[in-house]
Parts: structure tokens; C-alpha cells; sequence
């Protein structure tokens, strides 16, 4: 289970502006998010958090 809140709460904290929050069919990903902007499903939002974190 992917918890939405902790992963939108993440981006705002790192500066990302996040417009909202799509539900789609399981077939589509299950998620979509739309960040600065940009159209992201789950997999290229957790790829954004992760090439931001510390070293």
C-alpha cells in the first residue's frame, strides 16, 4: 500500500509544487501526480524524491 499523503508531504517539503492527485485504472499505473507542472505517475514521483535525497 502506498501511503499518497507521506509522498505529496515529501515534494512539498523538498520545494515541489503538487496541483494534485489522480486515481487511475489499475492498468495505468494506479496513481498520478501533478507536480511543478508535470504529469508524473507513481514510479517517476518516487524517482524525483529519491535523486533529491542527501548523500
Amino acid at each position: 500500500m502506498v501511503d499518497i499523503d507521506l509522498l505529496v508531504e515529501a515534494l512539498r517539503k523538498r520545494g515541489h509544487k503538487v496541483d494534485g492527485i489522480f486515481k487511475v485504472p489499475d492498468n495505468a499505473g494506479d496513481y498520478e501526480f501533478v507536480v511543478d507542472g508535470n504529469t508524473l505517475n507513481l514510479a517517476e514521483t518516487r524517482n524525483l524524491l529519491e535523486s533529491e535525497e542527501p548523500k
